[in-house]
């Protein structure tokens, strides 16, 4: 089984954090998870066709990880880019996880306009887990066994019909 997941970050060593946990997860589950991570810098969200080239790339997501501690609560550009994808994802079973390294940030607003957002898109929100101060991942453990694909309605164009979707991940570089 493979998890593809999109690790969206504001500094490097918040995309490191993520990657090690998702990494640890996979490493502890009984099911044989290997990962395909995708990890996009937040200001890729700026660019209009940056972030309409992510959202086509994300569409199979199964997992999007907020690792963002340097930003007090959602840029309008993220919360689009989130409703953009929740739109378009092609995984009914996606889940959004919110990783935090700043102890405080649980009650923060970051953290509630995200979980309003989940809400209201029908998603998973998987938690403000600590990686710093959180070596244990179990509740993370469950999502691999229930990735089950979305019926694109009819109705509703897919978004890789509209852009292109790479072969590669380059988008960092």
């Amino acid at each position: 089984m493979i998890l593809k997941a999109v690790i969206i970050y504001d500094d490097f060593d918040s995309a490191a954090h993520a990657t090690a946990l998702l990494e640890r997860v996979a490493h502890r589950t009984d099911v044989g998870v290997k990962l395909d991570i995708k990890p996009w810098r937040c200001d890729v969200m700026k660019q209009p066709a940056l972030a309409a080239l992510t959202v086509a790339v994300a569409a199979n997501a199964d997992l999007i990880v907020l690792a963002l501690d340097r930003i007090p609560s959602p840029t309008t550009e993220l919360l689009n880019w989130l409703k953009n994808w929740a739109e378009h994802r092609r995984v009914k079973d996606a889940a959004v996880l919110a990783l935090t390294t700043v102890k405080s940030r649980s009650q923060s607003t970051f953290w509630n306009e995200i979980k309003t957002f989940t809400t209201e898109h029908d998603l998973t929100l998987l938690g403000n887990h600590n990686v710093r101060n959180n070596r244990h991942s179990t509740p993370l453990a469950h999502l691999w066994p229930r990735r089950k694909p979305m019926d694109i309605p009819s109705s509703r164009p897919a978004v890789t019909e509209r852009l292109p979707v790479p072969h590669h991940w380059g988008i960092n570089e």
